[in-house]
């Protein structure tokens, strides 16, 4: 389903960021020189795009191995659910720290708790330790009495993978981990062939700077492709129509409805990859947002999502 047409100042960045940002990042050599002051600068950036929302609550969680931080936006009343979400950054960059604008307004939009887990990055570490993060944190959620029907599982971009990843290997192990998963601008396809398809359309990244951000993480050609008759949660996926990406959420839309799943993808038009982030730019994330609460809450209690 695709939404309305984009806002000026949506059509606006893009293209701008097409003129700047992109052939600035495809310049760009990404290794481990470059990396720290990467993560840095995207860390300001995302800080600057998506402030975190005045009366947020932040709580820091080192529970053994596990490194991640609760985050309760300035509406987060129930305490009954909780969302896990697992942050983007093509698993080379982000933080916990560095999302929380994204993770305050899903708070405040669902009014939940989110568990936001900080899983180890490339190439300092696997994709093997990066997928052990999330199913630790998960278990955090399942020892402090979260039943799988009141955990939503979230996430953006590579980080989308992970928590598609985690719900189709729980699936594949005859359980349903969670009541709804949220996507936003998932990646589905680590080998990038399905990216070959709208590569052109984006406006922040190009299929080399992709190429060589996964080649930190793995070399083996990951998709994600869930099996028929599996338990798997519903699904609403969020991905612009001209992005790098948006074949990976069309192709992931198509195999999740394939296996059984009810899933629901929402292409918008001239938006940047993870729109989501650019909360204080675009008025879509916002829109989006509120779409995202009443799915969550729908899928939690239908009843409820009428209030929202």
């Amino acid at each position: 389903m695709s939404a309305e047409p984009a806002s000026r100042r949506a059509r606006a960045l893009r293209q701008i960021s097409s003129h700047t940002l992109r052939p600035l990042l495809a310049a760009l050599p990404v290794n481990t020189h470059t990396l720290p002051a990467a993560r840095k600068a995207i860390d300001q950036v995302m800080r600057a795009v998506a402030p975190v929302l005045n009366g947020t609550a932040i709580e820091a969680v080192e529970d053994g191995p596990v490194r991640a931080e609760w985050v309760r936006g300035p509406r987060a009343t129930r305490d009954d659910a909780a969302i896990l979400y697992v942050h983007g950054g093509g698993f080379i960059t982000g933080s916990a720290r560095s999302y929380r604008g994204v993770t305050s307004r899903l708070s405040t939009a669902t009014r939940l708790p989110v568990l936001a887990v900080d899983y180890r990055l490339a190439p300092e570490n696997t994709y093997t330790a990066a997928a052990s993060d999330v199913s630790k944190a998960y278990r955090l959620l399942r020892e402090q009495g979260f039943t799988p029907d009141r955990i939503v599982i979230a996430g953006d971009s590579a980080g989308g993978y992970l928590a598609t990843d985690f719900v189709i290997d729980s699936a594949d192990r005859g359980r349903r981990c969670a009541a709804a998963l949220l996507l936003f601008s998932p990646m589905a396809d680590l080998a990038l062939e399905l990216a070959h398809r709208s590569a052109r359309r984006d406006a922040l990244f190009d299929l080399a700077t992709a190429h060589a951000a996964i080649a930190h993480l793995t070399d083996a050609p990951r998709q994600l492709r869930p099996r028929s008759g599996t338990p798997l949660p519903p699904t609403l996926i969020h991905a612009s129509r001209d992005e790098l990406f948006a074949a990976d959420a069309i192709a992931l839309t198509d195999r999740l409805s394939a296996a059984g799943a009810p899933c629901d993808l929402r292409l918008w038009p001239d938006q940047m990859h993870v729109f989501h982030t650019l909360a204080a730019l675009v008025p879509e994330s916002r829109t989006a947002y509120r779409a995202s609460g009443r799915f969550v809450i729908e899928s939690l209690e239908p009843s409820a999502a009428q209030a929202i």
